[in-house]
Protein backbone atom coordinates (compact mmCIF):
# COMPACT_ATOMS: atom_id res chain seq x y z
CA UNK A 1 0.00 0.00 0.00
CA UNK A 2 1.14 3.84 -0.65
CA UNK A 3 2.04 5.71 2.19
CA UNK A 4 -0.44 7.95 1.77
CA UNK A 5 -3.06 5.14 2.32
CA UNK A 6 -1.02 4.16 5.04
CA UNK A 7 -1.60 7.21 6.77
CA UNK A 8 -5.40 8.49 5.45
CA UNK A 9 -6.27 4.97 7.43
CA UNK A 10 -5.27 6.78 10.69
CA UNK A 11 -6.38 10.51 9.90
CA UNK A 12 -9.71 10.25 11.76
CA UNK A 13 -7.59 9.18 14.63
CA UNK A 14 -5.23 11.16 14.66
CA UNK A 15 -7.41 14.40 13.95
CA UNK A 16 -9.30 12.90 17.48
CA UNK A 17 -6.67 12.97 19.34
CA UNK A 18 -5.22 16.31 18.66
CA UNK A 19 -8.60 17.90 19.04
CA UNK A 20 -8.86 16.22 22.46
CA UNK A 21 -5.17 17.08 23.14
CA UNK A 22 -5.39 20.90 22.33
CA UNK A 23 -9.49 21.79 21.79
CA UNK A 24 -9.02 23.93 18.64
CA UNK A 25 -9.50 22.61 15.38
CA UNK A 26 -7.25 24.37 13.35
CA UNK A 27 -4.33 23.45 15.72
CA UNK A 28 -5.43 20.20 15.52
CA UNK A 29 -5.59 20.11 11.18
CA UNK A 30 -2.00 21.49 11.65
CA UNK A 31 -0.68 19.20 13.88
CA UNK A 32 -2.06 16.59 12.09
CA UNK A 33 -0.36 18.12 8.86
CA UNK A 34 2.69 18.55 10.36
CA UNK A 35 2.38 14.55 11.82
CA UNK A 36 1.97 13.58 7.54
CA UNK A 37 4.69 15.73 6.56
CA UNK A 38 7.35 13.32 9.02
CA UNK A 39 5.43 10.02 7.90
CA UNK A 40 6.21 11.44 4.38
CA UNK A 41 9.73 11.71 5.41
CA UNK A 42 10.34 8.87 7.33
CA UNK A 43 11.49 5.46 5.83
CA UNK A 44 7.83 4.35 6.40
CA UNK A 45 8.59 0.91 4.87
CA UNK A 46 10.71 0.42 7.58
CA UNK A 47 8.12 1.04 10.30
CA UNK A 48 6.44 -2.30 11.78
CA UNK A 49 3.66 -0.21 13.65
CA UNK A 50 2.27 2.83 11.42
CA UNK A 51 -0.30 3.51 13.97
CA UNK A 52 2.03 3.61 16.74
CA UNK A 53 4.10 5.75 14.71
CA UNK A 54 1.85 8.05 14.06
CA UNK A 55 0.03 8.28 17.04
CA UNK A 56 3.15 9.01 18.80
CA UNK A 57 4.69 11.62 16.68
CA UNK A 58 1.14 13.11 17.00
CA UNK A 59 0.85 13.29 20.73
CA UNK A 60 4.29 14.77 20.74
CA UNK A 61 3.76 17.46 18.67
CA UNK A 62 0.28 17.90 20.41
CA UNK A 63 1.89 18.23 23.93
CA UNK A 64 4.51 20.61 22.51
CA UNK A 65 1.32 22.88 21.04
CA UNK A 66 -0.58 22.72 23.90
CA UNK A 67 2.27 24.72 26.35
CA UNK A 68 1.89 27.66 23.53
CA UNK A 69 -1.70 26.74 24.24
CA UNK A 70 -1.59 27.72 27.76
CA UNK A 71 -0.12 30.89 27.64
CA UNK A 72 -2.63 32.29 24.11
CA UNK A 73 -5.28 31.44 26.93
CA UNK A 74 -3.82 33.91 29.40
CA UNK A 75 -4.66 36.52 27.22
CA UNK A 76 -7.71 35.12 25.98
CA UNK A 77 -10.89 37.95 26.40
CA UNK A 78 -13.20 36.19 28.63
CA UNK A 79 -14.11 32.72 29.26
CA UNK A 80 -12.22 30.27 26.99
CA UNK A 81 -14.49 27.02 25.28
CA UNK A 82 -13.23 24.44 22.99
CA UNK A 83 -13.72 24.97 19.55
CA UNK A 84 -17.35 22.96 18.56
CA UNK A 85 -16.71 19.53 17.08
CA UNK A 86 -19.74 18.59 14.43
CA UNK A 87 -19.97 15.11 13.89
CA UNK A 88 -22.56 12.81 14.85
CA UNK A 89 -21.81 9.66 15.89
CA UNK A 90 -23.46 6.43 15.24
CA UNK A 91 -26.28 4.91 18.42
CA UNK A 92 -23.02 2.39 19.06
CA UNK A 93 -20.69 5.60 19.53
CA UNK A 94 -22.57 8.46 21.56
CA UNK A 95 -22.16 6.96 25.11
CA UNK A 96 -17.87 6.88 24.20
CA UNK A 97 -18.40 9.91 22.39
CA UNK A 98 -19.92 12.33 24.58
CA UNK A 99 -17.69 11.62 27.32
CA UNK A 100 -14.62 12.04 25.67
CA UNK A 101 -15.68 15.27 24.05
CA UNK A 102 -18.08 17.04 25.85
CA UNK A 103 -17.42 20.16 26.54
CA UNK A 104 -17.75 19.92 30.10
CA UNK A 105 -14.87 17.49 29.98
CA UNK A 106 -12.64 19.39 27.50
CA UNK A 107 -12.42 22.45 29.67
CA UNK A 108 -11.95 19.89 32.79
CA UNK A 109 -8.40 18.52 30.27
CA UNK A 110 -7.49 22.08 30.53
CA UNK A 111 -6.42 21.89 33.66
CA UNK A 112 -4.14 18.93 33.56
CA UNK A 113 -0.56 19.02 32.66
CA UNK A 114 0.01 18.35 28.72
CA UNK A 115 1.64 15.40 30.01
CA UNK A 116 -1.32 13.96 32.05
CA UNK A 117 -3.46 14.94 29.53
CA UNK A 118 -2.12 12.94 26.86
CA UNK A 119 -1.97 9.62 28.86
CA UNK A 120 -5.20 10.11 30.33
CA UNK A 121 -6.62 10.33 26.65
CA UNK A 122 -4.67 7.96 24.74
CA UNK A 123 -5.53 4.86 27.77
CA UNK A 124 -8.81 6.22 28.23
CA UNK A 125 -10.45 7.26 25.30
CA UNK A 126 -8.11 5.39 22.67
CA UNK A 127 -7.38 2.25 24.43
CA UNK A 128 -3.63 1.89 24.47
CA UNK A 129 -2.23 0.14 26.82
CA UNK A 130 -0.10 1.59 29.75
CA UNK A 131 3.09 0.24 28.37
CA UNK A 132 2.45 1.25 24.68
CA UNK A 133 1.03 4.72 26.30
CA UNK A 134 4.71 4.97 27.78
CA UNK A 135 6.34 4.10 24.75
CA UNK A 136 4.51 6.83 23.23
CA UNK A 137 5.40 9.11 25.80
CA UNK A 138 8.81 8.24 25.84
CA UNK A 139 8.73 7.63 29.79
CA UNK A 140 8.74 4.74 32.09
CA UNK A 141 5.49 2.66 32.73
CA UNK A 142 5.18 3.71 36.51
CA UNK A 143 5.37 7.01 35.42
CA UNK A 144 2.82 6.81 32.93
CA UNK A 145 0.56 5.06 35.57
CA UNK A 146 0.97 8.03 37.75
CA UNK A 147 0.16 10.62 35.31
CA UNK A 148 -3.35 8.46 34.26
CA UNK A 149 -4.00 8.29 37.95
CA UNK A 150 -3.77 11.85 38.69
CA UNK A 151 -6.02 12.64 35.84
CA UNK A 152 -8.22 10.22 36.28
CA UNK A 153 -8.36 11.75 40.10
CA UNK A 154 -8.86 15.43 38.67
CA UNK A 155 -11.33 14.53 36.73
CA UNK A 156 -13.60 12.24 38.42
CA UNK A 157 -15.92 15.34 39.50
CA UNK A 158 -16.54 16.39 35.84
CA UNK A 159 -17.19 13.28 34.91
CA UNK A 160 -21.13 12.73 33.60
CA UNK A 161 -23.33 11.81 36.52
CA UNK A 162 -26.19 11.15 34.09
CA UNK A 163 -26.58 9.95 30.69
CA UNK A 164 -29.81 11.50 29.58
CA UNK A 165 -31.17 9.93 25.97
CA UNK A 166 -31.11 11.78 22.93
CA UNK A 167 -34.87 11.98 22.95
CA UNK A 168 -34.76 13.71 27.00
CA UNK A 169 -32.01 15.88 25.80
CA UNK A 170 -33.66 17.26 22.53
CA UNK A 171 -37.08 17.90 25.04
CA UNK A 172 -35.35 19.86 27.28
CA UNK A 173 -33.52 21.60 24.38
CA UNK A 174 -36.61 22.26 22.70
CA UNK A 175 -38.42 23.87 25.97
CA UNK A 176 -35.17 26.15 26.96
CA UNK A 177 -35.02 27.68 23.06
CA UNK A 178 -39.28 28.13 23.00
CA UNK A 179 -39.08 29.43 27.10
CA UNK A 180 -36.46 31.96 25.83
CA UNK A 181 -37.50 33.33 22.52
CA UNK A 182 -40.91 33.67 24.18
CA UNK A 183 -39.50 35.79 27.13
CA UNK A 184 -41.40 33.22 29.76
CA UNK A 185 -38.80 33.71 32.84
CA UNK A 186 -40.81 31.46 35.22
CA UNK A 187 -41.06 28.69 32.27
CA UNK A 188 -37.41 28.98 31.57
CA UNK A 189 -36.34 28.93 35.29
CA UNK A 190 -38.55 25.59 35.48
CA UNK A 191 -36.10 23.80 33.30
CA UNK A 192 -33.59 24.94 35.14
CA UNK A 193 -31.59 22.78 37.86
CA UNK A 194 -30.69 24.90 40.80
CA UNK A 195 -26.93 24.37 40.42
CA UNK A 196 -27.35 25.53 36.84
CA UNK A 197 -24.46 27.81 35.13
CA UNK A 198 -24.17 29.96 32.00
CA UNK A 199 -20.84 29.67 30.12
CA UNK A 200 -20.09 32.13 27.22
CA UNK A 201 -17.58 33.07 24.77
CA UNK A 202 -17.24 35.74 23.05
CA UNK A 203 -13.51 36.24 22.50
CA UNK A 204 -13.86 39.86 22.77
CA UNK A 205 -15.22 39.77 19.65
CA UNK A 206 -18.97 40.28 20.50
CA UNK A 207 -20.74 40.83 23.63
CA UNK A 208 -21.78 38.17 25.78
CA UNK A 209 -22.74 37.67 29.30
CA UNK A 210 -20.61 39.40 31.81
CA UNK A 211 -18.70 36.09 33.28
CA UNK A 212 -20.44 33.02 34.75
CA UNK A 213 -23.89 33.53 35.38
CA UNK A 214 -25.03 31.12 38.69
CA UNK A 215 -28.90 30.30 39.37
CA UNK A 216 -32.01 30.13 37.70
CA UNK A 217 -33.07 33.10 38.40
CA UNK A 218 -29.78 34.79 36.55
CA UNK A 219 -29.63 33.10 34.21
CA UNK A 220 -33.05 33.01 33.24
CA UNK A 221 -33.55 36.65 33.28
CA UNK A 222 -30.22 37.32 31.09
CA UNK A 223 -31.32 34.58 28.46
CA UNK A 224 -35.06 35.65 28.30
CA UNK A 225 -33.34 39.54 27.89
CA UNK A 226 -31.28 38.45 25.03
CA UNK A 227 -34.14 37.42 23.19
CA UNK A 228 -36.35 40.55 24.10
CA UNK A 229 -33.84 42.87 22.99
CA UNK A 230 -32.92 41.80 19.57
CA UNK A 231 -37.20 40.93 19.27
CA UNK A 232 -37.38 45.33 20.22
CA UNK A 233 -34.24 45.72 17.43
CA UNK A 234 -36.39 43.61 14.74
CA UNK A 235 -34.06 40.88 14.75
CA UNK A 236 -35.20 37.33 12.97
CA UNK A 237 -32.99 34.55 14.80
CA UNK A 238 -33.31 31.48 12.97
CA UNK A 239 -32.52 27.98 15.15
CA UNK A 240 -31.15 24.49 14.03
CA UNK A 241 -30.79 21.77 15.92
CA UNK A 242 -27.22 21.01 15.33
CA UNK A 243 -25.24 17.64 16.66
CA UNK A 244 -21.60 18.32 18.30
CA UNK A 245 -19.71 18.17 21.18
CA UNK A 246 -20.95 14.42 21.92
CA UNK A 247 -24.72 15.37 21.91
CA UNK A 248 -27.86 17.76 20.45
CA UNK A 249 -27.44 21.55 20.43
CA UNK A 250 -28.68 24.39 18.92
CA UNK A 251 -27.16 26.72 16.58
CA UNK A 252 -28.67 30.69 16.13
CA UNK A 253 -28.88 32.01 12.88
CA UNK A 254 -29.07 35.96 11.68
CA UNK A 255 -29.15 36.95 8.25
CA UNK A 256 -28.13 33.25 6.99
CA UNK A 257 -25.57 33.88 9.24
CA UNK A 258 -24.42 31.82 12.49
CA UNK A 259 -24.25 34.01 15.64
CA UNK A 260 -24.02 31.70 18.63
CA UNK A 261 -24.11 27.75 19.02
CA UNK A 262 -25.38 26.52 22.96
CA UNK A 263 -24.52 22.96 23.81
CA UNK A 264 -26.80 21.92 27.33
CA UNK A 265 -25.85 19.35 29.91
CA UNK A 266 -28.02 18.01 31.35
CA UNK A 267 -29.50 16.08 34.73
CA UNK A 268 -32.89 14.70 35.62
CA UNK A 269 -35.16 16.44 34.25
CA UNK A 270 -32.94 19.67 34.46
CA UNK A 271 -30.47 21.49 32.65
CA UNK A 272 -27.81 22.01 34.65
CA UNK A 273 -25.15 23.67 32.12
CA UNK A 274 -25.32 26.24 29.06
CA UNK A 275 -22.09 26.67 27.10
CA UNK A 276 -22.95 29.34 24.68
CA UNK A 277 -20.24 30.02 22.03
CA UNK A 278 -20.48 33.03 20.45
CA UNK A 279 -16.92 33.77 18.89
CA UNK A 280 -17.24 34.26 15.34
CA UNK A 281 -14.12 32.32 14.90
CA UNK A 282 -15.44 29.78 16.49
CA UNK A 283 -18.96 29.26 14.59
CA UNK A 284 -16.74 28.92 11.28
CA UNK A 285 -18.24 24.52 11.25
CA UNK A 286 -21.65 26.34 11.22
CA UNK A 287 -21.31 27.80 8.28
CA UNK A 288 -24.10 27.01 5.76
CA UNK A 289 -22.70 25.63 2.30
Amino acid sequence: MSIAHDFEEHRRMLEGLAYRMTGELAEAQDIVQETWLRWHRAESDTIREPRSWLTAVCTRLAIDRSKSARVRRETYVGEWLPEPLVEEPGPDDRLQIEDSVSIALMLALEKLSPAERAAFILHETFGYRMDEVAAILDKSEEACRKLASRARTALRVEKPRFHARPEEHRRLLAGFLAAARSGAVEALEALLAESVELHSDGGGRVTTAPGILKGPAEVAAFLAGVWARARAEGLEFEVEERWFNGGPGAVVFAGGQPVAALRLEVEPGAIHRIYALRNPDKLVSFHRD
